[in-house]
């Protein structure tokens, strides 16, 4: 990472960009500004070990997929520090994609195949929307109970949207659709100047995205595929816990109705419209906690992002500046 300095431009913008969309919540809710500045040192303690505990619960799942999927041998310290790495580029730029490519470069430059490296970044990305979806609609009907009608189909369009994408996209990955689709490539290359480089890419993604489905579904990889679902529901359930203790100073609830409110707002942060989903998240949040839980109070969801978001960041932040220098030591 020689280019450390141009990588970080978009993510120093984005990281500004969410500074000011907060200023801005705070502004417009008049919430006085020595509250978010007196935040008790335990529970800053606490939402430390927490991010740790879910970068080290990111670091396995990558750790899982890297040791059964590529011929590239990662430890399980090194997947922890990949996964930081890439985890500041997604909280700093716009949803999907930018943490993707940082792990998918990491492993080609430690000599995996571009393919592989690439099917192995993107599963994570579907293992986080298979879970995170499920539960933003289990959210939605929780809110339909309720008679909140509004909330309920936000959570359900959203949601069944991501899911249904993913299970087109898994079916035709086990039937080779992919494949079939990119095969006969005249009529592509007739409507979009696209180039066959690109075009061979894709078909090797097809191909060998149907191998690494089926890896997944066959003996062995059935218990994989339920290990990588749990640590998933470890990764998107443990921003809920701070969520849980924020919530609690203000009324009585359940943690699960915690984590329905962090899923409401995770749901409409994935979407690609600000660095790491600023606004939309607290917009998501906010709107659950007021209208089914009965907690109105933009203060409450600020201080959360503040020892989440912005807490992570901190710690990704040091953790790419020291993988960083680790690789150009390294490339000396």
């Amino acid at each position: 990472m020689k280019k450390a300095g141009e990588l970080l431009k978009r993510p120093l913008a984005g990281i500004i960009a969410s500074i000011g969309i907060t200023l801005l919540i705070v502004t417009l809710s008049r919430m006085p500004l020595a509250t978010l500045l007196s935040i008790p040192l335990p529970l800053i303690l606490l939402s430390l070990g927490l991010c740790a505990s879910r970068l080290l619960a990111q670091g396995l799942r990558f750790h899982i997929l890297v040791r059964h999927h590529s011929s590239v041998r990662i430890g399980l310290g090194e997947a922890f520090m990949v996964r930081g790495v890439s985890e500041f580029f997604a909280l700093t730029t716009i949803p999907f994609i930018a943490d993707e490519v940082v792990r998918a470069w990491i492993l080609t430059d430690k000599g995996e195949e571009t393919v592989t490296a690439t099917l192995i970044a993107f599963a994570e990305l579907i293992l986080d929307v298979l879970v995170s979806a499920t539960m933003a609609f289990i959210a939605g009907v929780a809110a339909l109970t309720r008679g909140e009608m509004g909330v309920a189909m936000v959570l359900f369009t959203i949601p069944a949207s991501q899911l249904a994408l993913i299970i087109t996209l898994a079916l035709q990955t086990r039937h080779h659709g992919l494949e079939r689709l990119l095969s006969p490539t005249g009529w592509l290359r007739r409507r979009i100047p696209i180039g066959e480089r690109l075009l061979n890419i894709l078909r090797h993604v097809g191909t060998g995205s149907s191998k690494f489905l089926e890896a997944l579904t066959v003996g062995r990889g059935k218990a994989i595929l339920a290990a990588l679902l749990a640590v998933t529901v470890a990764v998107m359930s443990i921003p809920a816990v701070t969520l849980y203790i924020v919530l609690s100073r203000y009324t009585v609830i359940s943690f699960i109705d915690a984590l329905f409110a962090f899923h409401a707002g995770n749901v409409l942060g994935v979407l690609p419209v600000t660095a790491g989903g600023s606004g939309l998240t607290e917009a998501g949040a906010y709107l659950y906690s007021s209208r089914i839980l009965e907690v109105d109070s933009w203060e409450a969801v600020v201080l959360w992002r503040i020892l989440t978001y912005y807490l992570t960041i901190l710690v990704t932040g040091v953790m790419f500046a020291y993988y960083s220098q680790r690789m150009v030591r390294q490339k000396a």
